[in-house]
This record gives structure tokens, C-alpha cells and sequence, in this order.
């Protein structure tokens, strides 16, 4: 019964975890594509309560696969090893490595000038914000992989080492996506050239 509980609580921590992860991708995508100020402000502020869920769903997740883990006996094995680093290095992207972006994320919300609007949209448009969750995001999918697989040690090292190129690669597919004009702005720019 206790073994059920907590296997089910582990799966609603992974759930929460990915759920969380998600509104954060929306919420940002959502602030830089904001067409008024309080449409921004409402996705930052959905954005700024993503932490504690990621933290708590993080705690869970880390709490009851050590039980699990210790119960099952498989504590020692490099997948279990390997999934809890990441487990780590992802409560270090989205904590400590976030704050300060997401602090100025919040801080452009309480803005109320002319320009309020134009420095959320820059706020959410952060390379790194955008990079820690597609890490995040990629390095939870490889947990889950390795949960599944259970591989030996090089295997896992290959599954996060192609989790992270796979991240870094739509990170700065998605900055250059950000930074090229549309065909619209080409036209406009270069009539603005020409004249």
C-alpha cells in the first residue's frame, strides 16, 4: 500500500514537473508575442508562480525515487546515478541560474510607462530563459528515457549529451527565428535602405 502511494506520488511529481514546464514555455512564447501591456502582464505573472510548482514537483520526484530506488535496490546502478545528477542540474538551470532573468521578467511587469510593454517582451525574450527550458525539458525527457531503459553508463552519458545538443540546438534555432525579420520587415527595411 505505502509502495503504491508513493510510486503515485512519484508519477504526479513528474506530471506536475513537464506540466510546469510547459506553461513556462507557453507563458514566455506568450509575453513576447503580447499585443498590450496587461496581456503581457498576465503571462508574466502565470510565469512567475512556475517555480515554486517546478520546486516542489522537483522535491517529490527526488524524495520518493530515492525510496523507490532504495526499496527496489537499485540505488547504485548509472541510470539511477545518472538520472539523479540531472535531476540536479535541472533544479540548478531553473533555480539559481533563472532568478535573476526571471526577477527582471517580474519587474518589467510592474512597469507602467510608454516602453512597459516593449521591455517584457525583451524580459521574456532572454537567450538563457529560453535555453534553461529547453534543457530542462530535454533533460527531464532523458530521465524518463533512462527510467524506462535503465541503460549502463556510457549509454546515459550518450542520452544527456544528445539531450542537451538537442536543447541548445532549438534554443538558437528559436533565436534566429527571433531575429530574422518576417518577409514583411525584409520589405520595410529595405525600402527604408533604398530611399
Amino acid at each position: 500500500m505505502i509502495r503504491s502511494v508513493i510510486l503515485f506520488a512519484h508519477v504526479v511529481g513528474v506530471l506536475g514537473l513537464f506540466v510546469g514546464l510547459a506553461f513556462e514555455w507557453l507563458s514566455l512564447d506568450a509575453v513576447r508575442s503580447a499585443m498590450t501591456r496587461d496581456e503581457g502582464v498576465r503571462w508574466a505573472r502565470v510565469n512567475a508562480t512556475l517555480p515554486r510548482i517546478a520546486g516542489i514537483a522537483v522535491a517529490v520526484i527526488l524524495v520518493t525515487g530515492i525510496y523507490l530506488g532504495a526499496r527496489i535496490g537499485v540505488l547504485a546502478e548509472a541510470w539511477m546515478r545518472a538520472s539523479y545528477a540531472a535531476m540536479v542540474v535541472i533544479a540548478i538551470i531553473g533555480g539559481p541560474a533563472s532568478r535573476r532573468r526571471m526577477r527582471a521578467l517580474r519587474r518589467s511587469g510592474e512597469d507602467h510607462g510608454n516602453r512597459a510593454l516593449e521591455g517584457l517582451r525583451a524580459a521574456a525574450s532572454d537567450a538563457m530563459l529560453r535555453l534553461s527550458v529547453r534543457v530542462r525539458v530535454a533533460f527531464g525527457l532523458a530521465i524518463v528515457y533512462l527510467m524506462i531503459r535503465k541503460p549502463e553508463t556510457g549509454e546515459a552519458a550518450i542520452v544527456f549529451i544528445i539531450s542537451a545538443i538537442v536543447a541548445v540546438g532549438m534554443a538558437l534555432s528559436t533565436r534566429h527565428a527571433l531575429s530574422t525579420p518576417a518577409p514583411q520587415d525584409k520589405a520595410a527595411a529595405w525600402l527604408k535602405t533604398s530611399l
